[in-house]
């Protein structure tokens, strides 16, 4: 820990406590707040509109720190701090918390436990995102930002994908890549049915497809050459080709170069989501 975080943690322990019990329920959010600087402060926020989970590289290349021993540093005063929890040591691999939450403004399901196939996922995300970031390419995070984002294509709300009667892109990364259009991207889950995913996909944003040509294109981005395979292989399914509206292709695929961690195991008792295998297209 920087000697900035351990003084002012120990600035902030109650006066009745021994140093050496204090946890983190011993001090205020609002003080605990005190200790998080901007660029800790960026670095959560974009985390948790990510999925909540990044290892010490990946917080390193969001701009957490400039090398990884300062980002390992960084990430031990917040975990001290209550905002973030580790969850697997092999590799090491930090999750938000409830804190963030708060910290963020809004609730978020990026801060519940999860089963290692999902966590290696949205490390994938994160991946994914640091690669697109170079293209260059702005990514829209909020609900609001992609409604209007995909308005100003010409994509009205009525043609989004909906959940409730309402346009739900919760899942989607909305894209900017600077030349007049829109990439709508997901990345894949390697232990879900590619078929399934891709069909999905292309059936949620179909209308507005339909209706604004190429100015909207659909990425799947993958981990491997083996699932690269498998979505062209899928892309042929005659289903995925009548949702596609007339696209040359119904999504391009964009193989993610860096490698997703490894795990082990986790240190918590992770949620089990039902597998899109289970579903037929």
């Amino acid at each position: 820990m920087s000697c900035f975080i351990h003084s002012a943690t120990v600035n902030l322990i109650h006066r009745d406590c021994d140093i050496g019990v204090w946890t983190r329920m011993a001090t205020r959010f609002s003080e605990r707040v005190a200790l998080v600087d901007d660029r800790m402060d960026t670095f959560l926020t974009t985390l948790a509109r990510l999925g909540g989970y990044s290892t010490v590289d990946q917080a390193q290349q969001m701009g957490l720190a400039k090398s990884l021993s300062q980002a390992q540093t960084r990430l031990n005063g917040l975990e001290q701090a209550g905002f973030v929890r580790r969850i697997a040591e092999y590799q090491i691999v930090y999750q938000i918390t409830k804190s963030v939450v708060r910290l963020v403004g809004a609730d978020t399901w990026a801060r519940r436990p999860r089963a290692i196939d999902t966590v290696r996922w949205r490390l994938a995300v994160v991946s994914f995102y640091l690669e697109a970031r170079r293209w260059p390419a702005d990514f829209a995070f909020e609900q609001n930002e992609k409604i209007a984002a995909l308005a100003k294509i010409g994509c009205p709300r009525e043609l989004l994908p909906q959940r409730g009667g309402q346009p739900y892109l919760a899942e989607d990364f909305v894209v900017d890549t600077h030349d007049d259009s829109l990439c709508v991207a997901i990345v894949d889950r390697p232990h879900w049915n590619a078929l399934l995913q891709l069909l999905r996909f292309v059936k949620r944003f179909a209308a507005c497809r339909a209706h604004v040509r190429e100015r909207l294109s659909l990425v799947v981005a993958v981990g491997s050459e083996a699932r690269r395979r498998l979505y062209e292989r899928a892309g042929r399914h005659r289903r995925v080709i009548e949702h596609s509206k007339g696209a040359v292709e119904p999504a391009s695929l964009y193989q993610v170069s860096t490698p997703t961690p490894h795990i082990r195991t986790l240190t918590h008792q992770p949620v089990i989501h039902t597998n899109l295998d289970s579903r037929r297209p």
